[in-house]
């Protein structure tokens, strides 16, 4: 079992922040998503641009996985999603409702008490957009127009982080998740 799943294309930047926390992981090309051979993860992480034809090709997966990407979520797993880098998207392929518009930027944030905004490294990250979140989900982290740039929902037993923050997660960020997370089925 691998702690965290990447869904996307191998990219080595995440390979060199992964190995310097010595966190296992394992990238997950969106064609073998639904595979009953896939082990357990604690943690899910779908990278920016995986609406993006031009960057990814995960979108078409994620709507297939609908109901394994809820189960995965109820059963315990952290799944963090960042931007789709497309003009708009409605996350329908989630089990609770969330909206995003691309929009790009430098933002200040103000200080969160909230354990996730851990997630970020600075106090004015690049955003590639804002969030618009349905009732399920709490804002963490809103841009300088007082739009959400991190929220986040409890499913079941597990979390969604959702953030348009168009930077790498910090590693406090990420041994957070996992220290809260369960393995589960994906």
């Amino acid at each position: 079992m691998s702690d965290i799943a990447i869904i996307s294309e191998r990219n080595f930047l995440f390979e060199k922040l992964f190995g310097d926390l010595g966190i296992s992981f394992q990238f997950l090309s969106p064609a073998i998503l639904g595979s009953p051979f896939l082990p357990k993860f604690k943690a899910v992480m779908i990278p920016t641009g995986f609406a993006n034809p031009q960057y990814s090709k995960a979108l078409p997966a994620l709507q297939r996985m609908k109901s394994n990407i809820s189960d995965f979520v109820k059963r315990g797993g952290v799944l963090t999603v960042f931007g789709p880098m497309v003009p708009e998207h409605n996350y329908d392929w989630l089990p609770l409702p969330l909206r995003y518009v691309c929009e790009l930027g430098t933002q200040s944030v103000a200080p969160s008490k909230d354990e996730c905004s851990c997630l970020l490294c600075t106090s004015t990250p690049e955003c590639d957009g804002y969030l618009i979140a349905g009732e399920s989900f709490e804002t963490v982290l809103k841009d300088e127009k007082d739009r959400a740039i991190l929220v986040r929902a409890q499913f079941g037993e597990g979390l969604i982080v959702a953030t348009s923050v168009h930077e790498f997660p910090a590693a406090e960020y990420i041994k957070w998740a996992l220290s809260r997370a369960r393995p589960a089925k994906l």
